[in-house]
């Protein structure tokens, strides 16, 4: 189950992280905002691709457009003696998004497991026995969960440390009692 969960996980962000990339670089059009420089281009398919928590599992291919636009200097219209000068408006337009099937399969492949150590003596405590110790040991975010489900606790905002430590405090008396 825990293996099929990151597995589902991992298609949510890579679909989140293509569809962000996708919108990088829109169609020309009024008010849509083009990315003109490859630098800038780079970063945020490196912030996109951090953000996902997909680093090496998406392979992108852009390509520069380049649009060159005729315009006559200075003001009003033009005529055949009149100077004219060509502006190059640079767009940088991602046409495909590729996944790794190699990195995506090998973590793939490590997911659902997870380390347990102990310093007990196999005679003592067998490995089944570990696991099952570990899954039904006492943790404090159980407790909270139960809490937060029976009593409806609504967010709040602190800013101090000591209201932290107290609020702690308080909530960990309420599960206990």
């Amino acid at each position: 189950m825990h293996a099929e969960r990151q597995e589902v996980g991992l298609e949510k962000r890579l679909a989140h992280a293509e569809t962000k990339l996708a919108a990088l670089t829109p169609a020309r059009g009024r008010g849509k905002r083009q990315i003109t420089t490859e630098v800038t281009l780079r970063a945020t398919i490196d912030h996109v691709r951090k953000e996902q928590r997909v680093e090496g599992l998406l392979h992108m291919a852009w390509e520069q457009q380049i649009e060159q636009q005729t315009r006559y200097v200075g003001r009003g219209r033009g005529s055949a003696t009149r100077a004219q000068r060509v502006r190059e408006i640079i767009r940088y337009h991602i046409t495909r998004i590729d996944r790794q099937a190699g990195p995506i399969a090998a973590i793939k492949e490590r997911f659902g497991w997870k380390a347990f150590v102990t310093n007990a003596a196999q005679k003592r405590l067998s490995w089944a026995d570990a696991v099952l110790g570990y899954r039904n040991a006492y943790r404090i975010e159980r407790m909270f969960n139960r809490l937060k489900s029976r009593v409806h606790i609504a967010p709040l905002f602190v800013k101090l440390n000591e209201q932290i430590e107290g609020l702690t405090y308080l909530l960990t008396l309420g599960v206990r009692v």
